[in-house]
């Protein structure tokens, strides 16, 4: 076990060799998802999903709804992306609609990986993949400029997806009465619990998998339960070793010594210590990358693995291991790492459909943040690894600098007390609907982990993440995530069909 190194004496030791400004070339695909990835907290898993051609067809097809459906003087319409699987549907069986929310949507979110898919198969339903506007291929306007962007909020999207609902059970089964299932994860998740919430003529049932329900400005919480689960499955040893080398970090930027910092990490140019955004924006960066890169394949064995990493006696200090694993795993030779806050807002302030945050939903995520929801990981804790330079101001200060002046700190928070007043937060007023999470997913902080009522159950799942749920019943799964995943089925099937589902012949007539 390496010895935790007093700071004074870290310092001493760092300060005998001063870094030399060199050029370095910036890595742009790997600083792109890093920024994405601190300023909105969404990532793409790196185990790639297996293309099997067994799988049965996913048909991708478009509704047109209305533009604004709040303003009637506003006649304009466009057309929403949606995916289709029909196969096991029968005359009086149920529509099952995972919920993109803030992703564009894929064909795994509904193929036979999935447990919805199973669901179809067991009670003759058909599913859909619902994306939500401004997301994806789902372009309601010409760009996603800030002047559009109005259009882009929760509202709007429950509206679009009520009146997907109608169009499929008038124009697509042709049932008027066909029970209908809402379900996502996350953002998809609390979306599918606001439905059933507004619109329960409309939802006969929902599941809420790690649902992102309470709108939070100051996430402090996401950190401090990061904590715990490194703890829990990487080492107390790791924990103090990263909460030593940011606290060095921190205090060589107090003392004016960051051009340290630049030579150690592979990032692009030099910290100003004279640059309070800046500081911070290279704080967030090294702490997202870590709670990140542990959390995106959704596999608590990287959090091991990142100790045994971090933890490696070769290392004098904390926080040369700490750099030597940044460096590795954000590789020098592909690229440096850019921590310039204006390089992040100008990719951020990028509107048209075809630039890479837009592409990827990335600013307008930050939009819905901005306006919606919070959510924002700080330092400001002090049961966290990561020192305290991370604050709101980082935050408010993006959304202002990427939508307007017309954003500032007292907007944001007012706009994230509106949301929970109008849909409860975290004790959402709702029946026939399941809600589900991992015990050792950050994000269970804002999310619904106890029953509401009878008919508002809630399961947490023991050593699981975030949408552990989602994926069918497998020989991998632990006997406490079979459980929840047969009571998931039970539930909806129970409450879509008080009865026993209806077993007719197929329909010929169905489309997707």
């Amino acid at each position: 076990m390496r010895a935790i190194v007093l700071v004074t004496l870290a310092l001493a030791v760092m300060t005998a060799t001063a870094a030399s400004v060199r050029q370095r070339v910036p890595n742009k695909e790997l600083s792109r998802a890093l920024m994405q990835q601190v300023m909105t907290k969404r990532f793409t898993p790196t185990k790639p999903a297996v293309d099997d051609p067994a799988k049965r067809l996913v048909i991708e097809n478009f509704f047109t709804t209305r533009v604004d459906h709040f303003n009637s003087q506003n006649t304009a319409e466009w057309t929403l992306r949606y995916f289709a699987v029909t196969d096991n549907y029968m005359p009086g069986g149920p529509i099952l609609i995972f919920l993109g929310g803030n992703q564009p949507i894929v064909t795994s979110m509904v193929d036979e990986s999935t447990l919805i898919y199973d669901m179809a198969r067991e009670m003759n339903g058909a599913v859909y993949a619902f994306e939500s506007r401004f997301y994806g291929q789902s372009w309601v306007t010409e760009d996603a400029s800030t002047e559009n962007l109005h259009l882009l909020n929760t509202d709007q999207i429950l509206a679009d997806l009520a009146e997907f609902v109608t169009y499929l059970r008038r124009e697509v089964l042709k049932n008027e009465y066909a029970p209908v299932m809402v379900a996502g994860s996350e953002l998809g998740g609390a979306l599918a619990t606001w439905f059933r919430v507004r619109y329960p003529h409309l939802a006969t049932a929902a599941w809420s998998s790690s649902g992102h329900h309470h709108a939070e400005m100051d996430f402090m919480e996401f950190s401090e339960a990061w904590g715990q689960t490194l703890i829990d499955y990487g080492s107390q040893e790791c924990y103090n070793d990263i909460f030593v080398a940011f606290h060095v970090m921190q205090n060589l930027v107090d003392i004016g010594l960051s051009n340290i910092l630049f030579d150690k990490f592979n990032i692009c140019t030099p910290i100003d210590p004279e640059n309070r955004i800046q500081v911070m924006y290279f704080f967030s960066v090294l702490m997202t990358a870590i709670e990140i890169y542990t959390l995106r394949n959704r596999d608590l064995n990287d959090f091991a693995e990142v100790c045994q990493d971090i933890t490696d006696d070769d290392f004098p200090t904390a926080l040369d291991a700490f750099a030597n694993w940044f460096n590795t795993k954000f590789a020098e030779d592909i690229g440096c790492v850019v921590t310039d806050v204006d390089v992040m807002v100008e990719a951020f302030s990028e509107s048209n459909w075809n630039d890479a945050f837009t592409m990827m939903g990335a600013r307008q995520s930050l939009y819905q943040m901005c306006n919606e929801f919070g959510w924002f990981f700080t330092t400001d804790s002090d049961f966290q690894p990561f020192g305290s330079r991370v604050y709101l101001e980082l935050y408010s200060e993006t959304c202002r600098m990427v939508f307007g002046d017309w954003i500032s700190y007292e907007s944001i928070y007012y706009a994230t007390q509106r949301a929970n007043n109008r849909f409860g937060g975290n004790d959402p007023r709702v029946t026939e609907i399941h809600f589900t999470n991992g015990a050792a997913d950050p994000w269970r902080k804002i999310s619904v982990t106890s029953d509401r009522n009878a008919f508002a159950l809630a399961d947490v799942i023991p050593r699981e993440l975030s949408g552990s749920d989602l994926p069918a019943i497998s020989d991998s799964d632990s006997e406490e995530l079979v459980e929840v995943k047969r009571r998931v089925k039970a539930l909806m099937s129970t409450y879509l069909y008080p009865g026993a589902p209806r077993k007719m012949a197929k329909s010929e007539d169905v489309v997707a």
